[in-house]
Formats: C-alpha cells, structure tokens, sequence
C-alpha cells in the first residue's frame, strides 16, 4: 500500500491550468466550487519520516495556482499539523511558513483564502488530551487573535481556538465548517458535540461540515469504496449519534488513521445523509508524498466530486477510493432513480435483445434476449449501471458479465439498498413462498402470494424496507414499519419520493381515471391512460419525483407539465419502472 502511488496514471496536465480548456472550465466554475483538503502534515513539519516541509508548501502553492481554475473558496486541514506539539516550537513554524502564503490578499478576499485547522492528538502535549493537554503553539500561531476580525471566522469553544467554526459562501450555498478537537480520553466531547448542536441550530440556513481529526477508520479492502462501509471511531460514533438529527449537516472529514489512508461511508436519518470521508497518507513514502484531496461541489448536477493528488510529485490517484463521484444533497435511495450519467435526473431507457438505448443511442451491451433490465447503482453510489437478471439461470449480470446466482428458476429480482450503504443489493422474492433472499443473508418471509414486492426506503434511514402490496386488501405491508391500507382494485404501485424529503411515499397510478393518488398528499395530478405506461422518476433534477407515463401507441413519454418527447420503444423495453410493478401491470392489461 506504501506504493500505491506508483501505481496511478500521471496526468501532469490534470493539475495544471492551460489555454483554451482552462477557459471552458472557469465559465463551469461559475455553477461550481472546490473545497482543498490537507490531510495530516506532522512528517512534513517535523522533517522526518523521509518528508519535508517542501511537500507541505507544494499543496499550498498549488491550492494558490489553481485558486481561480478550481474555484477554490476554502481550505480544511485535518489535524496533526505537527508531530510533537509543543515539545517542538520549531514544527509550528514550518506549518505557519507553509499555511500563512493562503493569507495573502486577494481582489475581495483581504486576507486572501479562507482556511481553518483542526486540532489532532499529536498537535496536544501530553498528545491525546483536549483538556489536560497544552496547545500553546497551536493558539500562538493559529489562535483566535490571529483569524478576529475576518469575515469567515465565525468564533470558539471554550477559551481558546482548539474547536472553532467558520462561515463561507459559494455558488450561492451558505457553509458552515465546524471544527472539533481530538479526544480520545473524554474530556469533553459531549460538551463540544452541544456546542456543535446549537451552531447547526442557530444557522440552521446553512449546510454544515463537520471536521474533526478522528471520525472513521478506512475501508475494509483498500482502493474499493463498496467493499463495506468504514467504521465509526469511538469520538466519530458519538458525534455522529449527537448531530444526525440536525438536518443540515452532510458531510464530515478526518484524518489520523493512515494505515490504508482512505475511508469512507455514508449514513441516512430521517431522510438525509450525512457522508464521512477520512483522507490521511503519512504512512506512504516521504511521509505521505505530498498528498491532499480536492472536494468540487457542483450544484446544478448535485454531484460531490473527490480527487487525490500530490502536487510535489505532479501525481493524480485514480483508483476507486480516490477518486470518485457522489450525489451531494439529493438522497440517492429516494428521488436519484435511473440516473445513469449521475446528473441528478432520471434517464429514459429502454432495452432489448441484450442492448441498452437511451432517447437517441445504443447506451450499453450487457444481457441476452429474455433477460429480464434490473439498473440500479451497483457499483457506485448513486449512478445506475445496466443489469439483468436471467430467469432461466436464477442469476444476476452486472457490469463485468459476472453470474451472481439467486434464488430460483421462477423468482423475481427486487434489487435495492437493503443496508443502507448507498450500494443496491442483490434479491430475489418467491411469490409462491413470500421469500426474500439475498446474497449471504438468510431467507425472509414477508408477503402472500396475491401481493406486488415493492421495497423501498419509505423512513428516510438509507436502507429499502421489504415491503409488499397486498392484492386482496390493497394494503401495504412495510416489514419494520407497519401496515397501510392504500388504493383500489385495478390500482398500479408507484412508490418514489414526490415532495423531495428524502423518503419514498406511498403512492398509486389508477389506469382507469388517469390519477396519481399519494398518501398523504392533497393534490392528485391526472397524467395517463389505461395502456399506459407509469413511470415515476426525477426528470428535471429538483429532488422530486414527477408523475411521467410512456403512450406505446403514440411512442412519446408524457409530463405532468404538459410537455412530452417522442421514444421510439415498445411498453415491455421500458426499464423506468421495477420489473415486478411492470410485470403486474402487463397481466393486469392482459387480463382485462
């Protein structure tokens, strides 16, 4: 893992602005904005560990250089800025030589780029103590005299500037970043873990970071992403117990960790998710090379984009863990459905034969005839990817052709994020025995024969309910959750999340009147026919779900709105809407 970086490709011109291209991408920058984050320096301060403060200086001489091509509006380090804390003045002045250039005036930036510090444990003396350990230097250098008076700086903790926060503006996105001091022993994590609370409270406007040197440990498998979640450290999990409730928080960084350097995970509540990134390289060669991440924010496509580089090798990681797209605000397990290009709106396609289309073109190859189209985002959080599933083999395709058996000749795949790691799970439901299997996980029995599997995340935790739609009564039956009687005969499930708050509501299509009934809701919109096809989904990328209806007679999809475009498919190629629902409604128009 100590040569990981030697085995990325090198692309010098990724980390340098030139000509024309760096023209296109300052008129992007005005939609978007980047956040450089410096992960821990103690090696590159303390010069030891074959590191030098060089590498420290290369970060920010090229967080200064590509300010304006990146839009970088902020800078966060992770903590452990030096090694000995305050057995070491000597250390601190490397850190202010390297970090005090980003103070530099700029055209509306007086004291040029924003930037905060957390607080590690090698940062204290003795290390590992919030309280009882001294931070002199820390404050001496970066104290709460040194960043008064600047319009970021929001204010403190306590006497001194170990927890702070600062407040920014990008993009037209209110931030604040909250900092939190190491604590390992319990000095007062609840305390500042309060303070935290009632900052998100009082600027509850705004969306929030969180920083703190210990958050998470790294991914179980290195360079993968989707091989299990990170878990919580112990300050990490009583943090994040504390702030979930508050809505505005999303994502929270830290370092310390440095065996495999990367970790990442992601957790809903209540219907929104807050992402937890730990980035920390001092274990690589030269005490970490050099390396620093940059977060670019891009609004208008709700996506979070990471990257990992070292300017002072001109180095740019690619692996999965280091270099990655997510969805920023919009939950992906609710309103982010068939979105294949992770733009933050729902895609038309169809398949046949084997062959996945879109409005115009053959998208992908993946699938025989008979296959039954089952996208979801298996591979990476948010962004569907073609699959299939073959009945004849009780078997899964994904991406690389690889079988994944399931089930049993007969079963139906209802694929979602059982778990809630931002990942679609694999499963298959019996409608003979009402079992639902997925991969490695005992069998569960929910449902009758008579019933419509629809699984989704109807709380607003991140993880899909099983769930079913009974036919005798039309009641939904959400395992965990309760019972809902909802509908009527000749009804057509379709479950999305229609006012944005990141659960999936309950809602039906009824053919016969052309109404999309869902509870709860006042307003019934009247979209479609009978021969229609529903097919709910986010089609203008506001985090909404929006009734649209495929006519196979016409060929066009038609919008609540009014508005429709043509679609060259027949009603069985349409994958917008779950095999199972589609397959229900096929027999129910074959059979009136």
């Amino acid at each position: 893992m100590y040569n990981k970086l030697l085995k990325v490709t090198c692309f010098i011109a990724l980390l340098f602005p030139f000509g024309a291209q760096a023209q296109k991408r300052n008129d992007k920058a005005k939609k978007t904005f980047s956040i450089a984050v410096i992960p821990d320096t103690q090696y590159n301060t303390e010069e030891s560990q074959g590191g030098n403060n060089e590498l420290f200086t290369a970060m920010i001489d090229w967080i200064q250089a590509n300010r304006e091509e990146e839009n970088i509006v902020y800078v966060a380090h992770l903590g452990d800025i030096t090694d000995k804390g305050d057995r070491k003045p000597e250390q601190w002045a490397n850190a202010a030589k390297a970090i005090y250039p980003l103070e530099k005036p700029l055209p509306g930036l007086p004291h040029g780029i924003p930037y905060g510090l957390a607080v590690g444990n090698h940062d204290q003396l003795p290390s590992q103590f919030a309280v009882s350990g001294a931070t002199q230097y820390y404050n001496q250098y970066f104290g709460i005299d040194h960043f008064k008076g600047r319009a970021y700086y929001g204010g403190h903790f306590g006497q001194d500037n170990d927890s702070h926060y600062d407040l920014i503006s990008a993009g037209g996105l209110d931030l604040i970043v909250i900092y939190l001091e190491f604590d390992a022993f319990d000095e007062q994590q609840d305390a500042m873990n309060d303070w935290a609370v009632g900052l998100l409270q009082q600027y509850k406007d705004r969306k929030a970071i969180i920083v703190s040197h210990y958050i998470l440990g790294y991914n179980p498998v290195a360079g993968s992403n989707v091989a299990g979640q990170a878990s919580f450290g112990k300050q990490g999990q009583r943090l994040y117990d504390r702030i979930k409730t508050q809505p505005n928080v999303f994502l929270m960084l830290c370092g310390h960790v440095g065996d495999n350097g990367e970790g990442y995970r992601q957790d809903s509540y209540a219907g929104h998710t807050i992402k937890t990134m730990l980035s920390d390289y001092q274990s690589r060669p030269m005490g970490g090379n050099g390396i620093m991440r940059l977060l670019s924010f891009d609004l208008e496509k709700d996506q979070l984009r990471v990257r990992t580089l070292s300017p002072y090798h001109r180095l740019e990681e690619k692996d999965e863990d280091s270099f990655f797209t997510l969805p920023l605000f919009r939950e992906a397990s609710a309103s982010r459905i068939f979105d294949f290009d992770l733009d933050g709106k729902t895609d038309l396609y169809r398949f046949k034969d084997g062959n996945w289309y879109d409005l115009k073109d053959i998208k992908a190859s993946l699938g025989n005839k008979g296959d039954i189209p089952v996208p979801a985002p298996y591979t990476s959080y948010g962004k569907s990817s073609p699959a299939v599933y073959r009945p004849s083999k009780a078997s899964f395709y994904i991406a690389d052709w690889r079988a994944v058996p399931l089930g049993e000749v007969g079963d139906t795949p209802v694929p979602a994020d059982y778990d809630g790691d931002g990942i679609t799970d694999l499963a298959v439901w019996n409608p003979e025995t009402a079992e639902w299997r997925m991969v490695g996980k005992e069998p569960i029995k929910h449902g009758w024969a008579a019933s419509v599997p629809v699984p989704a995340d109807y709380d607003g935790d991140g993880a899909a309910e099983i769930a079913v739609w009974r036919l005798s009564n039309k009641t939904w039956y959400i395992a965990t959750l309760g019972n809902v009687p909802f509908g009527e005969k000749g009804d057509v499930p379709v479950p999305a999340d229609y006012n944005g708050d990141g659960k999936v509501d309950i809602a039906v299509w009824r053919p016969s009147s052309g109404e999309w009934l869902v509870y709860g809701a006042e307003e019934v919109i009247k979209l479609g026919k009978k021969g229609d096809l529903p097919i709910p989904g986010d089609y203008d990328g506001s985090g909404k779900a929006q009734a649209a209806v495929f006519d196979p007679t016409a060929k066009v999809i038609r919008f609540a709105d009014g508005h429709s475009i043509p679609f060259e498919a027949d009603l069985a190629e349409i994958v917008n809407l779950p095999f199972a629902i589609k397959q229900y409604y096929i027999d129910l128009l074959k059979a009136s």
